[in-house]
């Protein structure tokens, strides 16, 4: 028994000491970059050079001995990217913790509502879209078709190298009949000729945003939110109609 106390008492002090090592160099790191907010600091392959993990999901190298600042990628000799790799993982954890921070209210504030069939049950999904993207119409398409009881708030993102993208993404919000505007537009590829209106304008503006503060790089993007708690249980990238198929069958 006394020996298992000394033990953990061992164990205790070794974590301790580990816990005021990192501590240290983190304010070491931090010392060199203070106008930088940093996240964490971890060890890199090179000895002495440390990786500063930043709030916006970048990536810094720090060699606080000499006071450097590297930037760019480490690759080993055959070709691999670690930097890039570890900051795909730094990114996805960011967005992970930004995500829990959110709330239903801050999705949907400037969202339009649009239901295909009853309305949600369990899920509720919001959309951010670009009205000129073929992937957006290809989930718009299986809407249409399948009107599922899944309540869609929509959010516009139009893409810079989609060059009717913004205009008809202000004339559907400026018509009374949004469902409507949203088919015509997709039918035909052209304008509908609505008078543009200054709260659409405003709206899109807020719409765009929201997609920049929320890293969204493309369209469409699904946001899933249980009702009963507001809390988002998943996230969708593309056009990816499967998983979508399946928080449909979910929402009973």
């Amino acid at each position: 028994m006394k020996k298992k106390i000394i033990s953990l008492m061992a164990a205790v002090a070794f974590l301790q000491a580990v816990g005021l090592i990192e501590q240290e160099e983190f304010s070491l790191v931090q010392s060199v970059i203070p106008g930088t907010k940093i996240e964490k600091v971890k060890h890199t392959p090179i000895d002495g050079l440390y990786a500063a993990y930043l709030k916006n999901g970048n990536i810094l190298y720090v060699y606080p001995y000499k006071r450097l600042i590297v930037v760019g990628a480490i690759y080993t000799n055959t070709g691999i990217n670690l930097t890039d790799k570890e900051k795909k993982v730094w990114q996805e954890e960011v967005k992970k913790k930004e995500l829990k921070k959110l709330n239903k209210y801050e999705l949907i504030k400037d969202a339009f509502k649009l239901n295909y069939g009853k309305g949600s049950n369990r899920y509720e999904i919001v959309l951010f879209t670009d009205p000129e993207c073929p992937f957006c119409r290809r989930v718009d398409k299986f809407l249409r078709e399948k009107k599922p009881d899944v309540t869609f708030y929509v959010n516009y993102m139009p893409l810079y190298f989609h060059p009717h993208a913004k205009k008809w993404a202000l004339e559907i919000l400026s018509s009374k009949n949004k469902k409507e505007a949203i088919e015509k537009i997709e039918k035909t590829n052209k304008d509908l000729n609505v008078t543009i209106t200054k709260e659409a304008m405003e709206t899109l503006k807020n719409m765009q945003a929201l997609a920049k503060k929320l890293r969204i790089r493309g369209t469409p993007t699904m946001f899933v939110i249980d009702k009963k708690t507001g809390n988002i249980v998943d996230v969708i990238n593309g056009a990816d109609l499967q998983k979508l198929k399946k928080w449909i069958k979910e929402n009973k």
